[in-house]
């Protein structure tokens, strides 16, 4: 949601120091997606519809192995697939640095690529 309600401009900053990006997004996040839709307020269910459409039409909707908890889910998904995750959920950012899986985040409006041996500002 939060790139539909404030776009980022410096993909290309990360394209060129990671390489071409293909965005995944976990089904479980598109159903996370679909329930702020249906039972937010207008402003809220607007950036949740419009991140449905955008997720459709421009990322690949993947499948995740159902667990309790969506976060486990995502950090095994990504050790499963050995690929990046892009979060601005700070408990989130911080298991999977732990588990070493490299972590594309926001802080103050600029794109960040943290792992365990390093964070950069790009």
């Amino acid at each position: 949601m939060v790139l539909v309600s404030t776009p980022i401009k410096q993909v290309d900053k990360v394209e060129a120091h990671l390489g071409k990006l293909n965005f995944l997004i976990p089904d479980i996040v598109m159903v996370e997606l679909k329930r702020l839709e249906e039972s937010t307020g207008s402003k809220r269910s607007m950036i949740a519809k419009t991140a449905i459409e955008i997720s459709n039409s421009k990322f690949k909707v993947v499948k995740v192995t159902k667990t309790r908890d969506v976060d486990d889910a995502i950090i095994e998904y990504c050790l499963g697939h050995e690929c990046t995750a892009a979060t601005i959920d700070t408990d989130l950012r911080r298991r999977l640095i732990s588990n070493n899986v490299l972590v594309i985040t926001l802080s103050k409006n600029r794109l960040m690529v943290a792992n365990p041996r390093h964070e950069e500002q790009l």
